[in-house]
């Protein structure tokens, strides 16, 4: 399934679908246990009432919780704070635009020609921007000759680490690389994650245990 699909049509149904069933149990949850707690025998108009209780210090916490999470300091890292809580990209975001015919033009490169500021097309479109590159390394397990280090676009992660292997074509005339990937696998692949050689190992005591 492409990342158009999964956006338009299971991204937009499973959230408020889930929601809508979280909703029902929660309602068929308290329904049920204000239930067992109705006693029959009392009046009405009786104080004793347990369920009617019940539901009244359900309503009040209920209604303390929320204001408190409302009326709390914002913070960055506050979930509530950022645009998109739910995933990567908003669910009526624009797809990615299509592969330009034109950024194919002119002679075919090498990697030694991407450079900061080339744009890497995966299948469904523009993926990300070139920030840099690194030396090979082996990373988990594997020996890679280099990376790109990118910018994701359009819902992408934030930094990619894309080996050099991935890529197909260079094209210097429009800044364009293409990868060997569709669109949606780069973490699946661990490219949003760093290379092995440029992270953080253990430290001098803990080499010394």
């Amino acid at each position: 399934m492409d990342a158009r699909t999964r956006q338009g049509l299971i991204n937009s149904l499973a959230v408020p679908i889930g929601m809508i069933v979280l909703t029902i149990i929660f309602i068929v949850a308290i329904g049920e246990i204000l239930l067992a707690l109705v006693d029959t025998s009392n009046a009405q108009e009786a104080l004793d009432r347990w369920e009617l209780w019940f539901a009244l210090g359900l309503a009040v916490i209920v209604i303390a919780a929320f204001a408190a999470i409302a009326n709390r300091p914002a913070t960055e890292r506050d979930p509530l704070a950022k645009e998109i809580v739910i995933g990567e990209r908003g669910f009526f975001e624009p797809p990615p635009p299509p592969v330009d015919v034109l950024a194919r033009t002119g002679p075919r490169g090498a990697i030694e020609d991407i450079d900061e500021g080339y744009t890497l097309f995966a299948q469904s479109g523009p993926l990300a921007t070139v920030l840099g590159k690194l030396g090979g390394s082996t990373d988990y397990g594997k020996r890679f000759s280099g990376f790109i280090y990118a910018k994701g676009l359009y819902g992408a992660s934030e930094q990619l680490f894309i080996p050099y292997e991935a890529v197909i074509a260079v094209y210097p005339e429009t800044q364009s690389a293409f990868l060997a990937i569709k669109g949606d696998e780069t973490e699946h692949f661990g490219w949003d994650k760093p290379p092995e050689s440029i992270r953080r190992g253990p430290s001098s005591n803990e080499v010394g245990r």
